[in-house]
């Protein structure tokens, strides 16, 4: 299997995402139910403000996330791990004989 099949996910299999689904579901929720009961103004716009931040942090974050991801892999690919033995290194090392 290649590493790309093992790193993603489908978003039901992240719990990320199911938190964020949930949390996302549950705001709507409260904000149509005081829309529904006739909430102050106010109220019902800090409760749209709240969610659309929890939705754009939720986003962004795993923007940076897919981001660092993806930079690992090219790293990986880049510097295959060819590490050297124990004896090699300690014949470069300065001092060591």
């Amino acid at each position: 299997m290649s590493l790309i099949k093992n790193i993603e996910k489908t978003p039901m299999q992240s719990k990320k995402f199911l938190a964020y689904l949930l949390s996302n579901l549950t705001n709507k929720a409260i904000i149509f139910y005081m829309v529904f009961n006739s909430s102050s103004t106010t109220v019902v716009a800090w409760a749209i403000t709240a969610a659309a931040f929890i939705d754009v942090g939720y986003i962004l974050g795993q923007a940076a996330l897919d981001g660092f991801v993806r930079m690992g892999q090219i790293k990986n690919l880049s510097f295959p791990l060819n590490t050297p033995d124990k004896e090699d290194s300690t014949k470069n090392e300065p001092g060591k004989t």
